[in-house]
């Protein structure tokens, strides 16, 4: 039973329905616009959908806290992480971490980043080669932006 990596093809659906409720209203949001030069990539085992997350090469609605950083990124080659997720029933297998090592080899000419609301989620980054580059506050609400190392 081998996982592979594999750009998603067919209905975006497929993903996006494994998603959070909040997570999948504020996708389809931007999706139409940005589905054309962004990739679903996944992680399959026998045909199933383990875990996955989008490649974002433009700016979307989310990345508004940080508009001066995203457009410095993006312009330098630099590929957004979104919507990294890992089926509840796998969970503790290390598919996240395993998903963004193969990220990273296949997309081998770029680096990435990412931003996250959960400070919890900074040490998981952390292990898989990100640091931190940026914090902010909107409202009472932090954010941080982590790059690729």
């Amino acid at each position: 039973m081998a996982i592979v990596l594999s750009k998603h093809i067919g209905s975006p659906d497929t993903f996006f329905d494994m998603l959070p409720l909040d997570w999948q209203d504020a996708l389809k949001l931007v999706w139409d616009k940005v589905s054309g030069t962004s990739d679903i990539v996944v992680l399959k085992e026998e045909g199933a959908i383990l875990a996955g997350g989008i490649i974002f090469k433009e700016m979307t609605a989310d990345m508004q806290l940080f508009k001066k950083e995203a457009e410095e990124l993006l312009a330098s080659n630099s590929y957004y992480i979104g919507y990294l997720w890992v089926i509840e029933a796998r969970r503790g297998e290390n598919l996240g971490s395993l998903w963004l090592q193969l990220i990273q080899q296949q997309y081998s000419n770029n680096s990435f980043w990412l931003t996250i609301e959960e400070e919890g989620l900074k040490q998981f980054y952390e292990k898989n080669g990100f640091s931190l580059f940026l914090e902010k506050e909107n409202n009472t609400e932090k954010e941080w932006l982590l790059k690729s190392k």
